[in-house]
């Protein structure tokens, strides 16, 4: 069964998808494999691996079917390591007393006082809690990530817990998991003393704990195309052991007592530093390689490899969902073929292979990609790694060593931001899975065979054919983003010959002391900027901004800092607005800002754009929205932002407003969409955009019964999510 186990590990893999994710395509690759299996003409090993393969397929089909109930209790079981504070807001994964059910809890802390505990708390707890368990929400977007799956998927958690209160906080029992948990926890709290970007590096590579502080290293390494070298990051797991190897066989120990050790330390490392995919890949590999050692045993590096592929998808069937997964395996997978290839063959094959993963789940891709590698590969290997253990072992008694070690740190990242600039990322878009997979499949078959010419102009072909098909879409369509309170509508025309956003959406903060603020991304850079990517969309030709309010243009920074904009249209007046100044004066110079009022023209050239509000200049607030009626092949839109019923009422005498569809004023509120106004748009359908569970209570019940009285049909992306409209007439409800 010498280098034959591969087989069973790619069944194994193929069938996860196949039944988990209910992905047709995945099928075709398991009857390849299935026939490369019959092509060895080794009955007894098609036997074997056949039958070993329906068992998994069946682990796989139970494991599916499994949704543990509700839970009851509220008794919450925490490791130290478990638990997040940012701002006022402490987030814990949590097991619940008495079962083996883990969910996801939040609770609101109510002074800094109880900040100050969570953030130094390093024992394992049991928490008494009063609060309200709820089933995750999934993501409402289009491209959106999916948090309540990846809970899911890789930590099989189902719901989550709004905490109203802790009422008892006891020690849990001292355990031998319990107890690295808690040292961990320690060493994590430890490192607080490091300078940022070491410690940042320590806590990752060593600890493996990414905290909020990581997740900027972490964008940029994934916009710059080297997120495998963390995909690879169990690298350090050898580097460790031979280190250790090397020191105990100093300390004149014999080779096999430090096998013996080896063995030992491997799995509680693992454990020990959270047991990542990439952890528990690189971990179990080099086990492998030392029990083969130590037993004189021959087992080929390639069975090696399958075996820890179906040990971990027996521990984690989802584990090639993830980005993380598919990249630690698949370019684990390739440095097996890659052993004789020199450094620029190989940071030019990894780059390769990792590409059709990374425009799936990224969309962009850098052109200096394969130039980087170069360089940074052999310095993380070779400096990141040893200088990290160094600057942090010997920062107590020596900081300077570690001072100098952050400061290159430092720089590095410098350099690296400095490459992270827009202008150096194609957009691509997002490569369909079954394209991806197939690329990936077509370069295998590029190095194992010959006519290598041929695959790589198929290769060719395919990227430059989902490449038109993204960037060039026959049909327009209207999106309406579900970024919970506020407004973002974008318009895309065929061919994506131009593109206009209304609005950005954003948050409003009711003062809030600085130690309740909590870092977090905005909505735009969570739902609308992905949905931009995915779609190959790098530039908004036209910006309109209905009004000041932070629900409405919030987000304005946020799009204008990452995605290139042609020309900003504002309610005339709002120039003069100290708020929109503060938001936009580091961005004055990298656009075009251009004030309307009724009767002023715009240069989009795709539709008709008329420009029905404001009459008169003002300072920007609700009674001076920006009002534009659209024509969209043979359909016309109204849009009023946040404009008063007083409002609409003066535009009802002497302006045309019938539309066939309309974007309802200020969320659906009581004090927009007048029965008056209603009789003058005529709408077939209203749209509205208002966040679940609002406090404003959007929409309000006697705006909806207006609605009704008048027989016009409406959707609220608080039940529908992101919606969407295609140029032939259809409707399309995200959650539908």
């Amino acid at each position: 069964m010498r280098n034959n186990w591969i087989f069973l590990a790619s069944l194994a893999m193929l069938l996860s998808f196949a039944i988990l994710s209910t992905q047709w395509w995945a099928w075709l690759f398991v009857l390849l494999i299935v026939l490369r299996l019959f092509f060895t003409k080794r009955w007894r090993l098609i036997g074997v691996t056949l039958c070993l393969a329906l068992l998994f397929a069946a682990y796989d089909y139970y494991y599916q079917k499994i949704k543990p109930p509700m839970p009851q209790s509220y008794d919450l079981l925490i490791n130290p390591d478990d638990c997040t504070v940012s701002g006022d807001q402490l987030r814990l994964t949590a097991s619940v007393a008495g079962t083996r059910q883990r969910v996801q809890a939040y609770y609101y802390l109510p002074d800094q006082q109880a900040q100050h505990y969570w953030q130094r708390q390093h024992r394992a707890v049991k928490l008494t809690v009063s609060g309200d368990y709820q089933v995750l929400r999934p993501a409402t977007n289009e491209a959106e990530f999916d948090y309540a799956t990846y809970l899911r998927q890789q930590k099989r958690i189902f719901y989550s817990l709004n905490i109203d209160e802790i009422e008892k906080i006891q020690l849990q029992p001292a355990t031998f998991l319990i107890k690295l948990h808690e040292w961990r926890q320690q060493l994590i709290l430890r490192s607080a003393v490091l300078p940022q970007q070491l410690g940042q590096y320590y806590r990752s590579l060593i600890l493996g704990f990414q905290d909020a502080d990581f997740k900027s290293t972490g964008a940029l390494f994934k916009q710059l195309g080297l997120i495998h070298l963390f995909s690879l990051s169990g690298l350090h797991v050898y580097y460790f052991a031979n280190l250790l190897q090397h020191l105990l066989l100093r300390l004149r120990w014999t080779r096999e007592r430090v096998e013996l050790t080896l063995l030992l330390l491997l799995p509680l490392y693992a454990l020990f530093a959270g047991a990542t995919t990439s952890l528990l890949r690189a971990a179990l590999l080099c086990w492998l390689h030392i029990f083969n050692r130590h037993f004189h045993l021959q087992v080929a590096a390639l069975d090696c490899f399958a075996v820890v592929v179906l040990v971990n998808l027996l521990y984690r069937p989802y584990l090639f969902f993830s980005l993380g997964g598919q990249l630690s395996y698949l370019l684990s997978f390739a440095l097996l073929f890659l052993q004789k290839a020199n450094e620029w063959q190989r940071a030019l094959r990894l780059n390769l292979l990792s590409l059709p993963l990374l425009l799936y789940h990224v969309y962009e891709w850098h052109w200096l990609t394969i130039l980087l590698n170069l360089l940074i590969m052999p310095i993380f290997s070779y400096a990141i790694l040893p200088l990290t253990l160094i600057g942090s072992l010997t920062y107590r008694l020596l900081p300077v060593i570690g001072q100098i070690i952050n400061f290159c740190f430092v720089k590095l990242q410098i350099g690296l931001s400095w490459f992270a600039r827009p202008s150096l990322m194609l957009t691509y878009g997002r490569l369909p899975p079954l394209l991806a997979s197939c690329c990936i499949l077509i370069l295998f078959f590029a190095w194992c065979g010959q006519h290598r010419r041929y695959y790589y102009l198929l290769l060719g072909g395919i990227y430059l054919a989902g490449f038109c098909w993204l960037h060039f879409p026959l049909q327009g369509r209207v999106v309406f983003f579900d970024i919970g309170q506020g407004d973002s509508i974008l318009i895309e025309t065929p061919f994506h010959r131009e593109v206009t956003l209304i609005d950005t959406g954003g948050k409003l903060h009711f003062g809030q002391a600085a130690w309740q603020q909590k870092a977090s991304q905005t909505r735009a850079e969570q739902v609308t900027i992905p949905y931009l990517k995915s779609h190959g969309i790098r530039r908004i030709d036209h910006l309109f901004l209905s009004h000041q309010d932070a629900d409405h243009i919030g987000d304005l920074p946020a799009i204008l800092k990452q995605i290139q904009v042609g020309e900003v249209y504002f309610p005339a007046g709002m120039e003069h607005n100290q708020h929109f100044q503060q938001r936009i004066w580091p961005y004055r110079m990298c656009t075009k800002w251009r004030p309307l009022l009724r009767g002023d023209t715009t240069t989009i050239t795709d539709f008709a754009c008329q420009v029905l509000a404001p009459r008169q200049p003002g300072s920007g607030t609700n009674e001076d929205s920006l009002v534009l009626r659209l024509q969209l092949n043979g359909k016309t839109w109204l849009f009023t932002g946040d404009l008063p019923a007083t409002k609409e009422a003066d535009l009802v005498p002497d302006t045309t407003l019938q539309a066939d569809y309309l974007k309802a004023g200020h969320h659906g509120s009581r004090t927009s969409s007048s029965a008056t106004f209603l009789a003058a748009v005529q709408p077939q359908r209203v749209i509205i955009s208002a966040g679940r569970d609002n406090r404003y209570g959007h929409p309000h019940g006697e705006t909806l019964a207006r609605f009704k009285a008048a027989g016009i049909p409406y959707a609220n992306t608080a039940d529908s999510g992101m919606i969407i409209w295609n140029f032939d007439n259809t409707w399309h409800d995200f959650l539908d």
